[in-house]
């Protein structure tokens, strides 16, 4: 369950933002990536950033997903950030995992191991920053030409349609 809502970043690791933003700290809990992708959707629906929803869910829930799995110790929170920035969103998920992450190539038969390979090929960009304190923060961009809100249709005043 969602424990606080913030528009100021709760880590100080975290870089100031330039843009518009969102952060909430999220219990460790098996249901967790689902809250979290819905707190993103509906920050970016806000801010009418919707062209590229589904694609911003999938890496969030991938990015808390292993957040919970392999990087928040059980009865810590887990931190989500959104971030609609002037070129890119972003979605950022801080944790104290101890090894930096990396994208493998699981065996067809595996059931796991595919999230950062999902988010690589989902996301324009993605990577790790360390933390000053144990930890590290696992990111995921989208750039803003791509991501942008969708534009509305020209306002006419004439008929609609085939007018013949």
């Amino acid at each position: 369950m969602a424990s606080r809502l913030t528009n100021q970043a709760t880590d100080p690791d975290l870089p100031p933002a330039t843009g518009r933003h969102r952060s909430m700290l999220f219990s460790r809990h098996r249901t967790t990536p689902r809250t979290a992708r819905n707190f993103v959707v509906a920050a970016l629906t806000e801010w009418g950033e919707t062209s590229r929803l589904d694609d911003i869910r999938l890496c969030a829930s991938e990015l808390v997903t292993n957040a919970v799995l392999h990087g928040a110790p059980v009865g810590r929170l887990v931190l989500v950030r959104v971030e609609s920035l002037d070129e890119q969103l972003r979605i950022e998920v801080p944790d104290s995992g101890e090894n930096t992450p990396t994208q493998r190539v699981p065996e067809e038969s595996s059931v796991d191991g595919r999230g950062l390979l999902i988010v690589s090929t989902t996301a324009d960009s993605w990577g790790v920053e360390g933390r000053t304190d144990p930890g590290r923060c696992v990111w995921a961009g989208f750039h803003r030409a791509k991501s942008g809100a969708a534009s509305l249709p020209p306002r006419t005043t004439g008929p609609q349609g085939d007018t013949a």
